[in-house]
């Protein structure tokens, strides 16, 4: 084929609905974690994903569109069991000292996801909530207050302290964001697609410390990155 490029071919999507499902099974069997709270939206058909769309105007991924066609949200959190022993937690953190996982509060949750329903996503009133300074821009560009509050959207509200967005242009083509600090900083987070999130979520089994060391860099809102299980 001489000099012939190929162009690589995605591997299908994968079935998340269950692997998270396996995911929370498995935090459950273990005896040092408690899991909170475990469930998955039933599935959206195209049709009711193609109907939002059109509705609200933002254009999906095929990712975003697969996802929702197998759970119209997720939510999931678990923690460090506060009764365990001195000797137990001690042995745990000698094993994992990196996992940070227990803080069991919705406002700073050590390990939690919570991916909202796309109904949710696409028209829920949050900008009040989002800090912005217009000169600022975003993906390289100045917006005005109201545009740039369009195009952030709430996907994966894991915590009042941190949340993960689906940042779009002009309503099409977005990516995963961090913010971080009260949703007060979004610039210092790299970008990252659907499928990578998820596989880093599965990695990570959703600890907030994690997303924000895979993702946070001073000034990386104009960089991605990607990430396979």
């Amino acid at each position: 084929m001489g000099n012939d490029l190929i162009t690589p071919v995605r591997a299908a999507f994968p079935d998340y609905r269950a692997l998270f499902t396996r995911l929370a099974d498995d935090l459950s069997r273990t005896p040092l974690f408690v899991v909170e709270r475990f469930s998955l939206g039933e599935p959206l058909s195209p049709a009711d994903i193609q109907a939002l769309e059109r509705e609200t105007g933002y254009e999906l991924t095929d990712d975003l569109r697969a996802f929702y066609a197998q759970m119209n949200g997720l939510n999931l959190k678990w923690f460090l069991d506060p009764a365990i022993s001195d000797a137990d937690r001690e042995a745990f953190f000698l094993e994992f000292p990196d996992m940070d996982v227990e803080n069991s509060s919705d406002d700073y949750a050590s390990a939690a996801i919570r991916i909202l329903p796309l109904h949710d996503v696409l028209t829920r009133d949050w900008g009040k909530d989002v800090y912005y300074e217009p000169d600022m821009g975003f993906h390289g560009q100045p917006l005005s207050v109201t545009d740039f509050h369009a195009s952030m959207r709430p996907f994966d509200l894991f915590s009042e302290y941190r949340t993960c967005i689906l940042a779009f242009r002009e309503k099409r083509n977005p990516a995963v964001f961090l913010l971080d600090d009260h949703h007060a900083v979004w610039d210092d987070s790299r970008g990252t697609d659907v499928r990578s999130y998820l596989d880093f979520l599965l990695a990570t089994r959703g600890q907030s410390d994690a997303r924000k060391r895979w993702l946070s860099e001073y000034g990386g809102y104009d960089q991605r990155v990607r990430f396979s299980r």
